[in-house]
C-alpha cells in the first residue's frame, strides 16, 4: 500500500523540527508539507529534512491546503493519505494505531478521536462538543469528534472536490461529503494535546459563523461526486 502524509502549515517553524524529526519512524511513508503562505522558515525547514514541499504565495486557509495535497495524491495515485497538523497536537506515535485499523479495514475512512477533558481549553472543548453533536445529527451517525484533523483517509475518498472551502470548516464539511458517499467511519482515540505556547490559528468567532453557514448549505448541496 502506498501511503502519505499531508501537513498543512503556517509559520509552524517553531514545532515543525519537532514533528518532522517522530515522522521518521516511518519511512515507508512519504512526507508532503503544504506551506500555506508563510512568513518564517517553515518551508527552509521542511526542505532540510528531505520533505516534499508545496508553497502557496499567500496564506489561502487549511482547506486549501489540505485541497493542495488531495489533489497531489490523487495525481501520484496514492491508496491513502493521513493528514496531521504541523502544531505537535497529532503526536506520531498514533500513526501506528491508523495504519493497524487501516490494515483491518482498508476502505474506512479513520478519524482521530479526542476526549474532551481538563487538557482541551474550555472554548475549544465547546465548540467541539457543539459541532460533534450538529455533525452527528445532521448525517445520522454517531461523531465524537468532528474537529480533529488527524485522520486517514483512502482512495476513492480523498477527493478535494467535497468542499471548496479555504479555511477550518473544510474538515468539518468532510465528514458530511464522506457520509453521503457512504463511507464506513471508525474512530482512532488519540491524546488530548495543546500547548500554552502554542496558539490556535482559528478564530473562534469566524470558525463559529462560517461552520453555521455551511450546516445550513449543506442541506441544500449535493455531496454525491466521489
Amino acid at each position: 500500500m502506498k501511503g502519505i502524509i499531508l501537513i498543512s502549515a503556517y509559520n509552524s517553524a517553531g514545532t515543525l523540527p519537532g514533528v518532522l524529526t517522530k515522522l521518521k519512524k516511518y519511512p515507508f511513508l512519504e512526507v508532503l508539507l503544504i506551506d500555506d503562505g508563510s512568513t518564517d522558515a517553515t518551508a527552509d525547514i521542511a526542505n532540510s529534512y528531505d520533505v516534499r514541499v508545496i508553497s502557496h504565495k499567500k496564506n489561502l486557509g487549511k482547506g486549501a491546503a489540505l485541497q493542495s495535497g488531495f489533489h497531489y495524491a490523487t495525481e501520484n495515485n496514492y491508496d491513502f493519505v493521513i493528514t496531521q497538523d504541523a502544531d505537535g497536537q497529532h503526536p506520531a506515535e498514533s500513526i501506528s494505531g491508523f495504519l493497524s485499523a487501516h490494515e483491518k479495514h482498508p476502505r474506512s475512512v479513520l478519524l482521530g478521536s479526542r476526549k474532551r477533558d481538563k487538557r482541551m481549553p474550555w472554548p475549544r472543548k465547546i465548540s467541539n462538543a457543539i459541532s460533534a453533536f450538529l455533525i452527528s445529527k445532521r448525517i445520522h451517525r454517531k461523531i465524537y469528534d468532528a474537529q480533529c484533523g488527524f485522520r486517514l483517509i483512502p482512495q476513492p475518498f480523498f477527493s478535494w472536490q467535497c468542499s471548496t472551502r479555504r479555511g477550518f470548516i473544510y474538515e468539518s464539511e468532510m465528514l458530511i461529503c464522506f457520509a453521503e458517499n457512504n463511507a464506513d467511519f471508525r474512530f482512532i482515540p488519540i491524546p488530548t494535546l495543546y500547548s500554552k505556547d502554542n496558539k490556535s490559528k482559528m478564530t473562534y468567532f469566524r470558525s463559529t459563523f462560517g461552520f453555521i453557514s455551511m450546516y445550513i448549505v449543506s442541506f441544500f448541496k449535493n455531496y454525491r461526486k466521489i
